[in-house]
């Protein structure tokens, strides 16, 4: 993780021309995986926070229009309706229907917080009786939410790397906190998938 945000620290540093692309897409395809370092990276100026929230709003919601209508194409229908991947699909969509009640915005919210289930409901969703209208709109409140919570996230840590690096003169105190921090978002995942598990039974 140390390293990856190293590296994209040093690219971006070396290619400043591509830093409004990397955020496009990095946010559209690699979700919090991205958003996270991008945010953590903002905290120590090599980008611009003001461009991160709108690309990576821009970007998130392009990729999800794609997932959407390419979840709508008869090769995709016939991919979920697979024995194998629709039972993934139909555990997935029984357990966020329970959380959610049966609504579609709030269905959206919640697989945003869950690592590995946000295409895979996107293209489930396609299927149904939803308007690409009301898709929209559910996901761009979806997306605002997601952003609203994981930039700062990202953000919080790199304000924090960058304080015990300064106060402490350590970097391995601040490596530390970096590890902190990805351990609680574990602790997160591993409670949400927990929940997600009892919604099930």
């Amino acid at each position: 993780m140390i390293e990856s945000i190293e590296w994209l620290r040093m690219f971006i540093l070396d290619y400043p021309s591509l830093e409004y692309i990397i955020i496009f897409f990095g946010t559209g395809f690699g979700g919090e995986f991205a958003l996270l370092p991008l945010g953590f990276l903002a905290a120590q100026g090599v980008i611009s926070i003001l461009p991160l929230i709108v690309l990576s709003f821009l970007g998130t919601f392009f990729s999800d229009t794609l997932w959407f209508l390419l979840g709508r194409t008869a090769i995709v229908k016939n991919m979920i309706s697979h024995r194998y991947a629709n039972t993934t699909v139909s555990v997935i969509n029984e357990a966020i229907s329970r959380m959610s009640r049966g609504s579609h915005s709030t269905a959206l919210i919640i697989a945003k917080f869950i690592v590995g289930t946000r295409v895979l409901l996107i293209m489930y969703v396609s299927t149904t009786n939803i308007r690409f209208q009301q898709f929209i709109r559910y996901d761009t409140v979806a997306i605002f939410l997601w952003i609203l919570v994981v930039i700062p996230i990202g953000f919080l840590s790199g304000l924090g790397f960058t304080y015990f690096a300064e106060i402490l003169e350590n970097l391995y105190a601040a490596i530390g906190f970096i590890l902190l921090v990805i351990i609680i978002i574990i602790m997160l995942e591993i409670w949400l998938k927990k929940i997600f598990t009892r919604m099930r039974k």
